[in-house]
């Protein structure tokens, strides 16, 4: 990061004009797009709510939602960051207050919490692999549900969890449980539970924290889906300033969880969870901010706690020692100086592979931060990579078929391409090879369509030089 203090910076949006006047030499501001055109919702005031990133064919990208549906951009290079594609909601305008995301194997995953009584809203399900080229929505129905709050994906366990989905029927149920496991573009509904849901749900291998709102929190095991079994719960903790339980995430090792309760003056909590019959409260922290300050989302990267602080903007946390938090680093989205109703940050992802950190501000739109800290810790893929810098000789299309897929190779002399195609576990299934020209050359991969439906990786090489795109085999 670079070494300075920042004074003042003005950054110009779609039509907007954001100047931020804070000093801290421990962040600065990449970038930050807002677009004065979108309307505002007519409770809060806000045009914008969550934000997500995900990593795909090598490249970063955030999604931030709007009341009119989902923005996305590639920030991989913070110094030319792009707008890539839109998603409109099927319900949309002033109206909209919340959308939410997640995302799994190329796929991302959109709900809306609001419909306008004529179930306009729906499950909306983007397929990422196209990018940055092209988003392809694959599914966008209210066949399951129309609105929800929340959602999780699983990913250990490939299960979707739903909170408070409400059908075309306007009836509600606490928590849905979809599989992935067969086909991401179809979800299958495998359970269902209805007590103890109010807000956000976090899920990891099975363990599955419900914050109850008014009720406190829960902790369930979903390994049967649809026999949900009670671990552990946390009803009375008035002693540490206890309100509408709303969000938390897990340390890394899952010795501790931190969540908070959405409420003026409420303290963020680091719980204990190390043995779920006898759960315990070993430190209260805040911004140190306001009396009347409050904590929205929070999501634990390493030994750090990211948290959209509402009013106070980002807060990051050293969570090392989960009884004694430190305040590492902060940064101001919101401009005004107040404490009133719910404005400022919303949400915060901070799991891109370059360290970057993504805050979406409900008032002030998308902000791409660096707050000085490691890249975050990244697995490897497993199996064939995909993608690469060779994506100017090669291109593979479409990425979702159902049947014909083309390759287009620029050569620059006559030769031989060889083409393999694999299962995501990278197992070869077919190869074949074909006579190319001096120059632009397209090929139908006639060895595709004889395949089963699912992922394939379909492997160009010519001259020594590779590309693998994942493609999506549907019917």
């Amino acid at each position: 990061m670079k070494n300075f203090i920042t004074f003042l910076m003005i950054l110009i949006g779609t039509g907007n004009v954001y100047v931020q006047a804070q000093v801290d030499g421990n962040v600065e501001m990449l970038y930050n797009w807002t677009d004065n055109t979108l309307p505002a919702s007519a409770a809060y005031n806000n045009t914008y709510n969550e934000v997500w990133g995900f990593v795909q064919n090598g490249r970063e990208y955030a999604i931030i939602g709007s009341t009119m549906g989902s923005h996305f951009f590639d920030v991989t290079d913070t110094d030319n960051i792009v707008d890539v594609g839109f998603v409109q909601g099927g319900y949309t305008g002033p109206g909209v207050i919340h959308r939410d995301y997640h995302d799994y194997n190329d796929f991302l995953y959109i709900v809306c919490d609001e419909d306008s009584g004529n179930n306009e809203s729906t499950l909306q399900i983007v397929y990422l692999a196209g990018l940055p080229q092209s988003l392809n929505v694959v599914y966008d129905s209210n066949e399951f549900f129309k609105t929800s709050h929340n959602i999780f994906v699983d990913t250990a366990t490939a299960k979707l969890y739903v909170c408070i989905p409400q059908t075309v029927d306007s009836e509600y149920t606490g928590l849905e449980v979809y599989s992935l496991e067969n086909n991401p573009a179809y979800p299958e509904l495998i359970g269902s539970y209805s007590e103890h849901v109010a807000h956000d749900v976090y899920v990891q291998n099975d363990t599955v924290y419900l914050n109850g709102g008014d009720e406190g929190l829960f902790i369930y095991d979903f390994a049967d889906a649809a026999n949900p079994v009670l671990l552990g719960s946390l009803t009375n903790y008035g002693s540490f300033g206890q309100g509408y339980n709303h969000s938390g995430w897990t340390t890394t090792d899952g010795s501790h969880y931190f969540f908070a309760d959405e409420n003026h003056g409420l303290d963020l909590k680091s719980l204990n969870v190390e043995d779920l019959t006898d759960m315990s409260i070993v430190a209260t922290f805040n911004s140190g901010v306001d009396e009347m300050s409050m904590a929205h989302n929070l999501i634990v990267r390493d030994d750090y706690l990211f948290v959209s602080y509402y009013h106070d903007g980002l807060y990051v946390y050293d969570i090392s020692d989960p009884a004694n938090p430190i305040i590492v680093s902060s940064y101001k989205t919101y401009l005004p100086n107040d404490h009133e109703s719910y404005r400022g940050a919303w949400g915060v992802y901070p799991h891109l592979p370059s360290g970057n950190i993504l805050v979406s501000d409900m008032q002030y739109g998308l902000f791409v931060l660096d707050v000085g800290l490691e890249p975050a810790s990244v697995t490897p893929p497993v199996g064939i990579e995909e993608g690469g810098h060779l994506n100017e000789l090669f291109q593979i299309y479409p990425t979702i078929t159902t049947d014909v897929v083309y390759a287009n190779v620029h050569a620059e002399k006559p030769g031989i391409i060889e083409v393999a195609v694999y299962d995501i576990g990278g197992h070869q299934l077919e190869q074949a090879r074909y006579a190319v020209q001096t120059g632009d050359n397209t090929i139908k991969l006639a060895l595709v369509e004889a395949l089963n439906d699912g992922f394939l990786l379909v492997k160009i090489t010519m001259d020594g030089k590779e590309y693998t795109q994942k493609v999506l085999k549907t019917k």
